[in-house]
């Protein structure tokens, strides 16, 4: 596929990408642009190059480069291809280390039609990804529908990234959300009841007075996300291969959590007054520093739960399962009143006679 012993040409466009062995063996491709000119180098480049090209085996670039494929070709050997080497150089980079890189200014939708034609399937689906994030970005807000058909293109093992994304009040129930990326996201009173949200990052997102009766939240990210009002009834949050659900420094104000699995969940700093957890599976839940006003924790288990430092006034305790150690909760220091004041002694008795 590269011919001449001293150079060797690809070609796009309008554009010229040249690689030149000299007989110093400082080896070096070079992209001519109108305005740019990128080179690298490599001791043994005429096979790293082709090595790179056809790094994925199953794309029609790698095709491209396999014997016995019919090329256009030049007068001196180089591979003419109508594509703009603008898009063309973060898959270039793609196929050398597996990584997406797209300078600023340069558009991923041109980069992803790039990717399409020359069939390179694992950077597809990291472009459709990219790009469906700067639609949402750039949109306004969202109904289930538009939702449902955004989630239709996409599939569930890869990240879907929604920062930012409004879905207010929206109805998102029984959908399957794994791995999606809400930080930041407006998820006012929006229905999220029985839905799966496994492995999702909702840090600082705004879900007050959302309803996820019933929802899988197992291995999620929610540090400082504002639940304050929701219901939470028969949640999932258990500990799962070892990774807990994360809720540090969240506003659980008068959440409604009843019934709902939270084994291992980290409610460290986490505000929760006011709240009820009546009849929850609090083994080993971390609520060190919790702030515990008024909560409601009648019948819960709190087997190992981490309590120190918690504020416990007015907590309701009533028929937990476990017996709760002091242990478990800080070491409180009462101090006592300071005795009243005394007048001045009395004289001294005489002595006997």
């Amino acid at each position: 596929c590269i011919h001449t012993p001293h150079m060797h040409t690809y070609t796009t466009h309008a554009y010229t990408h040249h690689i030149h062995t000299p007989h110093m063996h400082a080896h070096t491709l070079t992209y001519h642009t109108h305005t740019s000119v990128f080179c690298t180098t490599h001791p043994d480049f005429s096979f790293h190059y082709r090595a790179t090209l056809t790094s994925d085996r199953s794309s029609m670039l790698a095709t491209m480069f396999e014997p016995g494929w019919s090329s256009i070709t030049d007068g001196g050997g180089a591979y003419l291809i109508d594509r703009s080497p603008e898009y063309f150089e973060p898959l270039l980079n793609f196929l050398r280390h597996g990584k997406l890189i797209i300078n600023e200014g340069v558009n991923p939708q041109g980069v992803l039609e790039e990717a399409k034609f020359f069939g390179i399937s694992k950077a597809i689906e990291l472009l459709e990804a990219l790009v469906q994030s700067e639609e949402l970005s750039s949109s306004g807000h969202f109904t289930r529908k538009e939702f449902l058909r955004m989630l239709s293109s996409t599939s569930s093992a890869s990240m879907l990234r929604c920062q930012g994304i409004d879905l207010e009040n929206v109805d998102l129930s029984y959908f399957d959300l794994r791995n999606i990326n809400f930080k930041c996201a407006n998820l006012r009173g929006c229905n999220l009841s029985n839905c799966d949200l496994s492995n999702c990052v909702l840090e600082r997102a705004d879900l007050s007075n959302a309803n996820l009766d019933g929802a899988i939240i197992q291995c999620v990210y929610m540090q400082r996300v504002n639940l304050e009002g929701s219901t939470m009834r028969g949640c999932t949050m258990g500990e799962r291969l070892g990774n807990i659900t994360n809720m540090e420094g969240a506003n659980l104000k008068a959440v409604l959590f009843d019934n709902s699995q939270m084994n291992g969940i980290n409610l460290r700093l986490a505000c929760l007054k006011g709240a009820f957890l009546r009849s929850c599976n609090l083994r080993y839940a971390i609520m060190a520093g919790t702030d515990l006003e008024n909560c409601d924790l009648t019948g819960s288990d709190l087997q190992h739960a981490n309590l120190r430092g918690s504020n416990l006034a007015g907590v309701i305790f009533d028929n937990i399962i476990a017996p709760l150690h002091m242990s478990q909760t800080v070491n409180v220091t009462v101090q006592a009143a300071p005795l009243p004041p005394q007048g001045p002694l009395p004289p001294p008795a005489p002595p006997p006679n």
